[in-house]
């Protein structure tokens, strides 16, 4: 049976398997975390928050 990854991917298709990438994760992890813990500062005009915890969405979400 197929992954609905596996429809997706290959020769012709939109998507590519890729190798794990560990330092690739923990750099975009470690990103991610720091631009959310600096989002919940007060002091920054909302936003600077919203654009803080947009970016470290984005990041985790390139790390998933």
């Amino acid at each position: 049976m197929t992954s609905p990854f596996d429809n997706l991917a290959g020769p012709g298709k939109a998507l590519r398997a890729e190798p794990p990438d560990a330092p690739e994760f923990a750099g975009l992890q470690r990103m991610g975390l720091a631009r959310l813990q600096d989002a919940q500062k007060p002091d920054l005009a909302l936003e600077s928050q919203f654009d803080l915890a947009y970016n470290a969405a984005h990041a985790l979400c390139l790390a998933a």
